[in-house]
């Protein structure tokens, strides 16, 4: 069934009943819109609105469906000024334009922002199809879900920036240059996989945006990533030597188990539980186990208490009984599997992570997107493969006399396999020394930043905002990001529309 715009809400499965033992819950519709627009009605010249796009740019019968942005123009320079864009992802946008979380993408507490206000420019978030309020459909399946690619959303990201009409803008000179001679440039900001979207954007729709800023972008796609726990494994040794707890050898086997270390800020939850693992050395009797060492009775101890609490129950929307249920994936009647509405947003987010072997999450596909009745089946299930992806979009080698891309990855002084220390994606980076060739070499034109002590992504938000989020900033971070900033103003200095056909 097609979505009217705002007929959802964001993240709308942690309002399901918790009546609802089993089988899907019930959503109540609401507005996306009214929510948005709270979340926003504190910030300089900020305002959303809704953006027609086609279900597929391959078939114009499927119809139309609203996509939902947002747009600051507090720093906005006047008719003809440039754009700083940029599309949140895997997330609704509330998450990327409210300041609730002590940063925003509309403001200098994130990169996009900081561009912004050095330039003289408006800022432009995009949600990404299928998720919050933007989607064509309000249930998903394998059949609905097959218009879900990051081919369909960089046609999207195309189509707005050449079409939009920002209703501030009386003049409408704020289009992609791609759309009219008279256009100012655009600039595409991306962080972890909308950098992956920027790549293949400024491969296949030339002449969209002037510049683009790439952060921790997953080029090479590979199923067999081993190199994702071994880098979180180097960087916790790294900062486990370096605080009061002593070596952390006798921690990296939690990093298997647990997986927090991937985001920002993870890695202090990981020292919380390394810390408890090595809190004492008491042996205990476990009967039939015979006798259990401190380190397994401290970490079943710190599981119970602490990881079991921040897992399933936080999904708890659904009412389980079992504490465990959310990582049951055998179960065909967990939510899961089973909700396959705009009340499960997870559906969405689905892809090949790496915390357990590619069979783990293929045998999960099956479940979460069975033969569609019309007989339409997900894209492994037709024999597609990591290989076939990577040859169509270059991966590694992608990058052939490419100009104003500006390229950021986590880095260390004593370089380790993936050329990276906390970026667990690094080893499928520009940067990765498994690239043929090995790392992207800095050109003036497509300068590459390996950021010191840097995890993934952590470019996207300002000293601001990592305050604002009760962070502390790393200075190296700052020396890239005010290096970045003084390379986009010449880029945009010297911008000269390209001559119409």
């Amino acid at each position: 069934m097609k979505l009217s715009p705002g007929a959802v809400l964001p993240f709308a499965a942690w309002t399901a009943p918790k009546a609802s033992l089993r089988g899907t819950p019930e959503i109540t519709p609401s507005s996306t819109t009214k929510g948005v627009s709270l979340a926003i009605n504190n910030l300089v010249g900020a305002s959303c609105g809704w953006f027609e796009q086609p279900v597929d740019y391959n078939d114009p019968k499927l119809g139309t469906w609203q996509q939902q942005y947002c747009v600051s123009r507090e720093w906005w320079a006047g008719p003809g000024s440039p754009v700083v864009f940029m599309t949140p992802g895997e997330e609704p946008i509330i998450r990327s334009v409210s300041s609730s979380l002590g940063y925003t993408f509309l403001q200098n507490t994130t990169m996009p922002g900081m561009y912004a206000q050095a330039i003289g420019t408006v800022t432009v978030v995009l949600e990404h199809r299928y998720f919050g309020g933007s989607s064509p459909y309000d249930s998903f399946d394998s059949e609905t879900l097959q218009y879900l690619t990051t081919k369909q959303a960089a046609a999207d990201i195309d189509n707005f920036a050449q079409k939009i009409q920002f209703r501030f803008d009386k003049n409408q000179t704020s289009n992609s240059p791609k759309a009219a001679s008279s256009s100012p440039p655009w600039i595409y900001y991306g962080a972890s996989y909308t950098a992956t979207i920027g790549s293949w954007i400024e491969q296949f729709h030339l002449g969209v945006f002037h510049a683009f800023h790439l952060s921790s972008a997953i080029v090479e796609a590979n199923p067999d990533n081993w190199y994702y726990y071994d880098t979180i494994r180097q960087g916790i040794d790294a900062l486990w030597n370096g605080t009061k707890y002593g070596n952390g050898a006798s921690c990296s086997l939690a990093l298997n188990i647990v997986n927090t270390g991937k985001e920002t800020g993870g890695y202090k939850d990981i020292l919380r539980l390394c810390n408890a693992v090595v809190a004492d050395n008491h042996t205990i009797d476990g009967g039939v186990l015979g006798t259990v060492p401190a380190p397994v009775k401290n970490f079943a101890s710190y599981f119970v208490q602490k990881f079991i609490d921040s897992t399933c129950t936080y999904f708890d929307v659904w009412g389980q009984d079992d504490p465990l249920w959310c990582l049951n994936t055998h179960d065909l009647l967990n939510p899961f599997f089973e909700a396959r509405t705009l009340g499960n947003p997870w559906r969405t987010y689905l892809k090949a992570n790496l915390d357990m072997t590619p069979g783990y999450w293929q045998r999960q596909c099956e479940m979460h997107f069975p033969t569609a009745e019309n007989g339409y089946q997900y894209g492994s299930a037709k024999g597609k493969t990591t290989e076939m992806l990577n040859k169509r979009t270059g991966g590694w080698r992608r990058v052939k006399e490419r100009k104003r891309v500006v390229w950021t990855n986590g880095n260390k002084e004593k370089a380790l396999a993936a050329n990276t220390e906390f970026d667990p994606w690094g080893s499928t980076a520009m940067s990765s020394e498994l690239r043929p060739g090995g790392p992207l070499k800095l050109t003036e034109d497509a300068p590459v930043f390996l950021i010191k002590n840097a995890q993934h992504a952590d470019d996207a938000f300002t000293e601001a905002g990592m305050k604002g989020a009760g962070h502390t900033m790393n200075p190296e971070v700052v020396k890239v990001q005010e290096k970045a900033v003084e390379i986009m103003k010449g880029w945009v200095a010297e911008f000269k529309a390209p001559a119409m056909k």
